[in-house]
């Protein structure tokens, strides 16, 4: 699976040390990765880029998860959003994926930029 050349992600982690490897082996992958800790960072990346998919972690807070998806809705209405997580997702009409291995996450942003179907998550 090859990405998309001009795929940019919005990567939300709970701390730094997580952002940094997710952030590595997404670039390898192929992506443009701006990274993201908090709200403000969320706002300050969506005013200033377009991004295809933005991938929240499971880790970051429940509120703070529904904070970035009014947040990604408002600057960045065109992107999709994807949540990693365990058991169900906290953002409404998101995209899901279960757990956060390389390999699912991968897969899981490769079929929202096919536009391949993956149904927003039902609470």
């Amino acid at each position: 699976m090859h990405p998309i050349p001009a795929a940019s992600l919005l990567l939300v982690m709970a701390t730094d040390a997580a952002l940094r490897l997710r952030r590595d082996w997404l670039e390898q992958a192929g992506y443009r990765v701006s990274p993201a800790c908090s709200l403000k960072e969320v706002e300050l990346a969506c005013h200033a880029h377009a991004f295809d998919i933005v991938l929240v972690a499971d880790a970051v807070e429940p509120r703070m998860k529904k904070a970035i998806g009014l947040t990604v809705r408002h600057f960045c209405p065109e992107a999709h959003i994807l949540q990693m997580g365990r058991i169900r997702p906290d953002i409404d009409g998101t995209c899901f994926v279960t757990g956060d291995s390389n390999e699912d996450v991968l897969q899981s942003v490769g079929k929202i930029l096919r536009r391949d179907e993956i149904p927003p998550a039902a609470i």
